[in-house]
């Protein structure tokens, strides 16, 4: 039973008219005259009597007339559900990559919970693959990552930015000063590296051993956020996302260096499950990581 059959037929119940319907909803007469001969077909019933000029609903017609009026007016609703509201309000799970989770993202789910109070948020770091195995058996409604760029099916991508994976070390460093190093002259430094399996970590030893060499780091810690205070307590080197260390490089406390031939891109992205409908929280938030990331 079509909707906008229903409503047709409340609209010549109204106005005691095809003609009228027709012109009040912006069809031919002949349309209007094909969908309550549809909608009759569909009941089994005739719902106007039309003799001459003048329209009446039959008895079964005006039982049928308040039953429309209700699927009408839970049209109605359904639709204001679907509009975005002007204040987001219920959960929101968000899968991030630890690095993530403790430099960028504060200060964005600072500025999101100040703007949404009413917006409950759980956020949950991990690892990409388990984070990807959660948003596929819907227990997270958006992923933000820093990995190489995903193309799926499975998934829609509503922002990928491209950024660098650097080495980094104390501004007080002599080897910050010097450009163009070579990679054996940087493997001299004592590293300090997140643990194996991490995204940005893999292609570097994939690199090393394409020039037969191996890294033996003085520490392995998954929390970035510790290797950035011991470098600049001026510890070592480690290599790092860039976003990660972007604004104790512009104070001046650490400095990115300079390495012959050697680089690694990856992303940052937003995606969730093809099969998730964007909520308003969702969208929110995403319009405010873009903001904040452009």
């Amino acid at each position: 039973m079509e909707l906008r059959n229903i409503l047709t037929f409340l609209k010549i119940a109204e106005l005691q008219s095809f003609t009228k319907a027709a012109i009040a909803l912006g069809y031919n007469q002949s349309t209007v005259t094909v969908q309550i001969k549809q909608l009759e077909s569909e009941l089994g019933i005739m719902l106007f009597d039309r003799i001459g000029k003048n329209i009446q609903l039959t008895q079964k017609g005006s039982e049928f007339f308040e039953y429309a009026n209700e699927i009408a007016e839970i049209s109605e609703k359904a639709k204001k559900i679907a509009v975005k509201p002007s204040q987001p309000k219920g959960s929101l799970r968000v899968g991030m990559i630890e690095s993530l989770a403790m430099s960028v993202f504060p200060e964005i789910l600072y500025k999101f919970h100040n703007l949404y109070p009413q917006v409950e948020t759980v956020v949950k770091a991990d690892a990409t693959f388990p984070l990807f195995e959660m948003l596929n058996h819907n227990e997270l409604d958006m992923l933000f990552i820093f990995d190489k760029k995903y193309y799926n099916q499975e998934w829609v991508s509503s922002f990928a930015k491209e950024d660098d994976v650097v080495f980094v070390t104390s501004s007080s460093n002599p080897i910050a000063k010097t450009k163009n190093i070579s990679m054996n002259d940087i493997l001299k430094q004592p590293f300090m590296l997140t643990e194996k399996g991490v995204c940005y970590r893999a292609p570097f030893e994939e690199y090393l051993s394409t020039i037969e060499k191996s890294i033996s780091p003085f520490l392995e810690i998954g929390n970035t956020e510790t290797i950035i205070y011991f470098l600049k307590k001026g510890m070592g080197v480690s290599l790092l996302p860039y976003y990660t260390v972007k604004r104790s490089i512009e104070k001046g406390e650490l400095s990115a260096i300079d390495i012959k031939d050697f680089r690694i891109k990856m992303y940052i992205q937003i995606l969730r499950h093809r099969n998730k409908w964007a909520t308003p929280q969702m969208q929110a938030l995403e319009r405010l990581i873009i903001a904040e990331l452009n």
